[in-house]
């Protein structure tokens, strides 16, 4: 994983570290992923994107190019990861899916049916990088 420019804050090489450690000492993780094998994109037009498997119940960054045919692809302006990792959002700002449908600065494409099929892993993989924004 490579960021092509400097990254945000919020979101940079590290920050996916930590993600990646807190995801893997978290019991509730642990407990929903175990049967969860996904991969998201993520990217910030213009500076940066990175690639992240999820696998039994592990997060782990991946080469850009490693990503499959069906993935998940969030979009976000530098407002927009600083939004999806609010720890207090605003109303309609509360999730993934309300960040997509409300806010500008998010978009959610790709695979309908892996982001379906996971959202409650997913939304636990936010929780944790509200968790970690604070904490920054």
């Amino acid at each position: 994983m490579t960021p092509t420019h400097t990254t945000p804050t919020a979101i940079s090489e590290e920050w996916f570290t930590a993600l990646a450690e807190a995801v893997h000492s978290d019991r509730e993780t642990q407990v929903i992923g175990r049967y969860s094998d996904f991969w998201i994109g993520a990217v910030s037009p213009g500076n940066w994107q990175v690639a992240l498997s999820f696998r039994i119940s592990e997060l782990v960054p991946a080469p850009w190019e490693d990503l499959p045919r069906e993935h998940i692809l969030i979009s976000a302006t530098q407002a927009g990861w600083e939004q999806i990792f609010d720890p207090q959002p605003k109303p309609l700002h509360h999730d993934l899916l309300a960040l997509a449908k409300n806010s500008p600065d998010v978009t959610v494409s790709g695979s309908d049916v892996e982001l379906v099929r996971n959202l409650r892993v997913i939304a636990r993989l936010i929780d944790l990088g509200k968790a970690l924004h604070a904490q920054h």
